[in-house]
């Protein structure tokens, strides 16, 4: 009797537990995220991975607090294609309406990615009254100046990623120490033809110049040029010491195959799409050795240690994804949904305007540095010091790796010069 009395009260316990407790856990309404991301694009690729890895993180620990219950996150992810040729603007903001109107998704976080793309969507924050985190791309300045003109009607709106203007000063200031390490002043510029890239020349140009770099030579490329010889021969005969390179396209590849097969002497500096990916030294066959190239934001590099969440974070992203991050966009993807669950729990509520203010205010250690946005144009602040600010990152290919060489504060190496420019 006593033995099946105590069997029936082991037997109860386990009812309740199985019956109140998963069942409170399991009923707790997730907090939606839309997430308009690009996914044919290496930058949404790299923003969606790490924006699931954070999702699993959050909801692994209890989700967000609210109202006293745990809520997990849950991502409503559509593909919008921008980067992908010839998908117009419209197409774009439709997918991201789609989320807002058929989902009732109340905050988006992730792409669009391309600049036009992040401007027009601007308006569409205020016209729903949605939060709008931009977290892959849009590295054009014209995104805080639009939002800056007006932060009050533009209040939902805010920008973990970078931006071309931070970027430039950063190379400007690699570009410094190279002259005074080697005794250069002579720089060839060549860039996609497209409107970012002709901006970070321009900007790049003006920075350079004021060091005392003499500009030799300059020239703008078609989109989806394969073929640079006549280029290349040019950099010979001015002498230049340093070629800048910004162009975002797979086709860059070829510029960089054809830079070190006539072993142009000129350090290839720049940004070149597609060599930030950890398999791109197999891929050219180690033609990317000594090249410098801008890796977006950083964070994403092995070795770094940036803050102590830098080296967790690489980890755990190799393990889930079995491939290191890759480079722009993997840091704000995944910084943005931990942003949202500090926010959330301060505001105590899901409403717009006074989640608004909660994200202006974000004040956190994060994987790429300090992280804190303008409140008077929502961008968020990167310099060179992580104690301070975000950072980014120049790497530079060695002996088969990615080494970062630039800003110094981060840096797990020194910029090297091609053997054959060696005196």
């Amino acid at each position: 009797m006593k033995k099946g009395l105590l069997t029936c009260a082991v037997l109860a316990v386990v009812v309740f537990l199985f019956s109140v407790g998963p069942a409170k856990v399991g009923a707790a309404e997730p907090v939606v995220i839309g997430a308009p991301i690009p996914r044919a694009s290496t930058y949404g690729q790299n923003c969606e991975r790490s924006m699931i890895l954070a999702m699993e993180e959050i909801n692994a620990s209890g989700g967000i607090k609210l109202g006293g219950v745990g809520r997990p996150i849950q991502l409503e992810i559509v593909d919008t294609r921008d980067e992908e040729p010839g998908v117009p603007t419209s197409e774009v903001l439709l997918a991201i309406e789609k989320l807002i109107l058929d989902k009732k998704v109340k905050i988006l976080a992730g792409g669009p990615v391309m600049s036009e793309v992040c401007l027009a969507a601007l308006d569409l924050y205020p016209k729903y009254k949605v939060i709008g985190l931009i977290s892959a791309g849009c590295w054009t300045p014209g995104w805080h100046k639009k939002c800056g003109s007006n932060i009050e009607l533009y209040k939902y709106a805010f920008k973990p990623s970078g931006n071309v203007l931070y970027w430039v000063n950063d190379l400007v200031g690699l570009l410094k120490q190279i002259k005074d390490k080697h005794q250069f002043n002579k720089m060839y510029i060549t860039v996609a033809e497209a409107a970012h890239a002709k901006a970070a020349a321009e900007a790049v140009e003006k920075g350079a110049v004021a060091q005392g770099w003499s500009i030799v030579g300059k020239e703008v490329h078609p989109l989806a040029t394969t073929d640079f010889s006549m280029m290349l021969r040019d950099v010979r005969k001015t002498g230049a010491e340093v070629l800048f390179i910004w162009d975002h396209t797979p086709e860059s590849l070829a510029l960089v195959r054809q830079w070190a097969d006539y072993k142009i002497p000129a350090a290839a500096i720049g940004f070149v799409g597609p060599t930030e990916d950890p398999d791109m030294w197999e891929q050219t066959k180690g033609k990317v050795a000594y090249l410098v190239e801008w890796g977006g934001e950083g964070g994403t590099l092995p070795n770094q240690q940036i803050t102590p969440l830098t080296k967790p974070f690489f980890e755990a992203y190799k393990k889930r994804w079995g491939v290191e991050p890759r480079g722009t966009g993997n840091i704000p993807g995944y910084t943005v949904l931990y942003i949202l669950k500090a926010a959330i729990e301060k505001a105590g509520t899901l409403d717009p305007d006074v989640l608004a203010k909660a994200i202006e205010e974000t004040d956190m250690i994060t994987v790429g540095g300090r992280f804190r946005f303008d409140k008077s144009n929502h961008q968020a602040i990167y310099g060179a010091d992580p104690k301070e600010t975000l950072v980014g990152q120049a790497m530079q290919w060695q002996d088969g790796k990615r080494v970062t060489v630039w800003p110094q504060s981060i840096a797990t190496g020194q910029f090297m010069l091609p053997p054959w420019m060696k005196k």
